[in-house]
């Protein structure tokens, strides 16, 4: 039988969730009659707190912090980060541990929480996302002696990493478009100073290397509708039209889409369209879009998980063994925005490959 959760014991007590926390953790915010109730209801469910939960419970925040530096509106339309935040959740419920989230605009800005959240003791750890060259939020984190699990890239101060497949993911996209007949492909990332872009980047190159593709590249401001639009617009005005284009996310794809439409081109037929995040609109769309599958939920679960283990064991200090977690391999889901010059979508519009 599986161990239950603080939300188990939540649902049989008929009460919050953080009712639970609080009283299982011996905290004020609850009535004496209420966390006798609870503590009867643990009882008899056997819970018992793990690990981290203990860890935690015994400092002063009981609090994860996550900070994205991304504009708000981009953050907002953009699945990746609602699902990553949804698993992060997940993880943080099932210990009696607190998500404080921030979207502040820069880096600078980031540092600048993370340095307050330390300071006022608000957070235990962070999960740290988008990873750029030379990091200097690392470096701060590492100054303040703030524990922390960095996602996307493996961690050179030896902390506990989520690494993503950058490169496979694109082979699976190139392979695909090559395939459909496309010769000149396109990428549009949204912010070329993150390390997970660079990589995609270098592989489009790489690939196109040996394979025989003309690769261009292009940057759009943000990862806006807006930015999308008009960074492809200004992609397909150029001397050599690409017969492709890999967008860094679906809302930039969104944004893409309609300017193609507003310059008299078939997206799907004259340019192949391909997204390299998924989320319901693909679906939804006019061509639906051909999209790269990951499973972000599955990544914060992951990290945070890694951040609470690495808490409960060690503190603030990493440790040389401190694990570095592979993503599962990505899968291409084939829409109708990238069907072969010479022949139909599949049935349906819609399968799979890996």
């Amino acid at each position: 039988m599986e161990r239950p959760t603080i939300r188990d014991i939540a649902t049989v007590a008929g009460v919050s969730p953080s009712a639970v926390s609080f009283a299982l953790n011996g905290r004020s915010g609850v009535s004496q009659t209420t966390r006798r109730r609870i503590l009867a209801v643990a009882n008899e469910m056997g819970w018992t707190p793990n690990a981290a939960a203990r860890a935690l419970s015994a400092s002063r925040a009981g609090a994860i912090g996550l900070v994205i530096a991304r504009p708000s509106q981009s953050v907002a339309a953009e699945r990746f980060f609602f699902e990553f935040i949804l698993g992060m959740q997940a993880a943080l419920t099932s210990a009696g541990v607190a998500l404080l989230l921030q979207i502040v605009t820069d880096p600078a800005q980031e540092i600048a929480t993370y340095r307050t959240w330390w300071s006022q003791h608000r957070v235990d750890g962070v999960v740290v996302v988008d990873p750029r060259r030379e990091d200097p939020r690392l470096a701060s984190l590492a100054e303040l002696g703030l524990p922390y699990v960095l996602v996307g890239e493996r961690d050179e101060a030896g902390m506990p990493s989520v690494i993503g497949d950058e490169e496979g993911m694109i082979e699976i996209v190139i392979t695909h478009l090559l395939e459909q007949g496309r010769r000149r492909i396109a990428y549009m990332s949204g912010m070329s100073t993150l390390l997970h872009t660079e990589r995609r980047g270098a592989a489009m190159a790489s690939l196109g290397r040996s394979r025989g593709v003309e690769i261009m590249v292009s940057t759009a401001p943000d990862y806006t509708e807006r930015s999308g639009a008009q960074a492809t617009t200004e992609l397909i005005a150029g001397p050599r039209t690409p017969d492709a284009i890999v967008y860094d996310n679906e809302v930039l794809a969104v944004g893409g889409l309609t300017a193609l439409r507003e310059e008299g081109r078939r997206p799907g037929a004259d340019i192949a369209l391909v997204s390299l995040e998924d989320s319901p609109l693909c679906r939804a769309l006019s061509p639906s879009l051909t999209s790269v599958h990951r499973e972000p939920a599955i990544m914060g679960d992951t990290a945070t998980r890694l951040l609470l283990e690495h808490l409960s064991q060690e503190g603030s200090r990493p440790r040389e063994d401190s694990r570095a977690v592979q993503c599962a391999a990505p899968s291409l889901i084939i829409r109708d925005s990238s069907p072969a010059s010479d022949s139909p979508a599949p049935e349906g519009g819609t399968r799979a490959v890996r």
